[in-house]
């Protein structure tokens, strides 16, 4: 009788979770850049927390923002990660994102440079790869060298670099550019190799975020309850990220293809707990930064405020 018991325990059980698989509500979730400012996405789905809240969740790397949105806008997606510059454009140009939650509240983005380039002003008719154009790279590329006194298309040559950071490291050790903008733990490895860490885009613009998950206002309000939970499984990720220190590193050397355990664990200590936003609430003054900017050449960025380009519901209801 314990065997048919344990039998039939067995059996509900694996019927259980059939059916929580059969129910479980699918998302198309991307992630822009193989940086670890991303990985309580990734956790959230390694880890289970996804499947614990009844979704099915794919994760798709699409590197650039502006390319996230395009894919957003064109219903293939229902959740991704953007800097606000791409968000904000898109919104002003009649679209209806919104940023649900923000893994990271800093701008993480660090000018690396060849060894012979060592102040910004050596940059003057030097080329520096950004990644796609329009992606927060590029976008706050401009702003900073503007900042400084270098214009764009002008004093220095902004480059168009396709395949994410790793290829544009590749094309900074190759000489085919004098710089290139990237982020840890990609900083890390530019520095082993000699090259200069010229400058943190931080030092320049302190309220710019460049981890934000974004969904549609459409979405949110045909779907809030897998809003809800989507938001749910992030926050419990990353929770999950600043506790576990082990199982995070393999998860994030998985996804970034680092297989040297000593720099994941030094890059997740040093830099990455430091990145991460621990209550995923949008700062509004890295929005209202980027709308100064836009309102400079847009005159419908005098009509928003930031809290159009926020819905912080479902944030709200885990304090």
């Amino acid at each position: 009788m314990r065997i048919a018991g344990k039998g039939i325990a067995v059996a509900v059980f694996l019927l259980f979770t059939v059916l929580n698989n059969a129910f479980a509500q699918r998302i198309n979730f991307s992630f822009s850049s193989l940086t670890g400012t991303q990985s309580p996405l990734w956790v959230a789905k390694e880890a289970g927390f996804f499947k614990q809240h009844g979704l099915d969740a794919r994760l798709v790397y699409i590197p650039g923002g502006s390319v996230v949105v395009q894919a957003m806008h064109s219903g293939e997606l229902q959740f991704g990660v953007s800097g606000p510059a791409a968000v904000i454009r898109g919104n002003l140009g009649g679209a209806d994102f919104a940023f649900v939650a923000v893994g990271s509240n800093k701008i993480d983005f660090v000018l690396v440079t060849a060894k012979h380039i060592t102040n910004v002003q050596d940059l003057k008719g030097k080329r520096v790869g950004v990644g796609r154009f329009g992606g927060g790279p590029d976008y706050s590329s401009r702003i900073v060298f503007e900042k400084l006194g270098l214009k764009p298309e002008k004093d220095i040559n902004l480059l168009q670099t396709l395949g994410g950071q790793p290829t544009r490291l590749a094309i900074l050790q190759s000489g085919a550019m004098e710089g290139v903008v990237i982020t840890p733990p990609f900083t890390l490895q530019a520095k082993q190799l000699g090259f200069n860490l010229l400058l943190e885009y931080s030092k320049v613009i302190p309220h710019y975020f460049s981890s934000g998950f974004i969904t549609t206002r459409k979405y949110i309000r045909e779907n809030p309850q897998i809003v809800e939970n989507t938001v749910k499984s992030l926050m419990a990720a990353m929770r999950y990220v600043f506790s576990n220190e082990d199982e995070t590193i393999k998860i994030v050397g998985r996804y970034m293809k680092i297989t040297d355990e000593a720099f994941l664990r030094s890059y997740y200590r040093e830099a990455l707990l430091g990145q991460l936003n621990r209550t995923l609430q949008p700062d509004s003054k890295a929005i209202e930064f980027i709308l100064e900017e836009e309102r400079k050449t847009n005159p419908a960025a005098e009509r928003v405020k930031p809290e159009d380009f926020m819905d912080t519901r479902f944030l709200d209801k885990l304090r």
